[in-house]
């Protein structure tokens, strides 16, 4: 069995452009930090020879084009999340 602790200081996500969508905002982020969770677990079940403590700082994700006129909340979420993802997972390998 293994087990993985991950604690997150910090999630931030900056906006711009957001006019008529900022309504949206918190469940879309709220909604990604969620998908990240799920997606976080797999990858360090999944992730050959990751094991032990990490402590990853600084991780930044490369800016995420999200059209809030023509994305439903799941998929800005979805988006959003892989970018977290990927930020964390370039840490861990």
């Amino acid at each position: 069995m293994s087990f993985y602790d991950l604690n997150i200081g910090s999630l931030v996500l900056t906006v711009s452009k957001a006019e008529g969508h900022e309504h949206r905002i918190r469940p879309i982020a709220a909604r990604a930090a969620a998908i990240l969770a799920e997606r976080l677990e797999g990858f360090c079940a999944e992730a050959p020879g990751l094991s032990g403590s990490r402590n990853v700082i600084g991780v930044s994700a490369s800016p995420v084009h999200v059209d809030l006129a023509t994305m439903t909340d799941a998929d800005a979420a979805a988006s959003i999340a892989h970018a977290w993802l990927e930020a964390v997972a370039l840490k861990l390998r």
